[in-house]
């Protein structure tokens, strides 16, 4: 489905990523783990087309993102939920799922009942400025804007960054859900473990570079990873 192919990226001249290939297939969860600094978010943006790419390309679908602007990922069926600024504060929740759909000009009340079952506790929050709610409800929002579009795939960076412990595990079980769904999921997540036990399978990047790579339950089981990367 994605396919990753010696990629180069960065800021400017400021080399981040340097010559990572990696894929995801249909129906998989991926997810990317290692220290801070190594690069996960550059590689997730460079996707997207939000940082610069150097070298190499990728193939999404049989379509060369690296020649594809931002804007035109949506059209492709591909989402990206940030990990920070991923909610636009002064609206509410409806509104900002309403944005999810700016490029299109159907009736999509059906997909936005189906985010609210999704997400609960957004119901009677419709009505409610993103900005008023805790942190876990407002990745629901950013979470479900990026859904409205139905895509293939769906980019996210550090969903758990900053929430409380309880919502931890919530977010990563809508994960989980939204795959079930049919949509396929690539994510970079602080929590490694926990992301490496619910992933199909899983890269580890240091400096920049792929370390190691192998299905979640063989890095887990992995003594060089666990020692160097989880946390023994």
């Amino acid at each position: 489905m994605l396919k990753i192919n010696d990629i180069y990226a960065g800021y400017g001249e400021i080399e981040i990523i340097h010559g990572i290939s990696l894929e995801v297939k249909e129906g998989e969860i991926v997810s990317i783990v290692g220290p801070n600094g190594s690069g996960k978010s550059t590689l997730l943006k460079s996707i997207f087309s939000l940082v610069d790419i150097m070298k190499g390309n990728i193939d999404y679908l049989g379509t060369d993102l690296t020649k594809l602007g931002t804007d035109k990922m949506i059209e492709q069926g591909l989402s990206f939920v940030p990990q920070t600024d991923n909610v636009f504060p002064t609206l509410t929740v409806a509104e900002n799922l309403e944005l999810g759909a700016y490029v299109s000009n159907k009736n999509l009340k059906d997909r936005f009942d189906l985010i609210y079952s999704l997400f609960p506790p957004l119901v009677e929050k419709r009505k409610k400025k993103a900005g008023t709610l805790s942190g876990g409800q407002r990745q629901m929002v950013a979470f479900g804007r990026a859904l409205v579009m139905e895509p293939k795939l769906l980019l996210l960076d550090e969903p758990t960054a900053g929430l409380a412990p309880m919502f931890i595990d919530l977010i990563l079980d809508k994960v989980v859900e939204i795959n079930k769904t049919g949509v396929s999921i690539l994510m970079v997540e602080q929590n490694a473990k926990k992301a490496l036990a619910m992933s199909d399978r899983g890269y580890v990047l240091a400096a920049g570079e792929k370390k190691y790579e192998d299905s979640g339950k063989g890095l887990l089981e992995n003594e060089e990873v666990a020692q160097l990367f989880l946390g023994g």
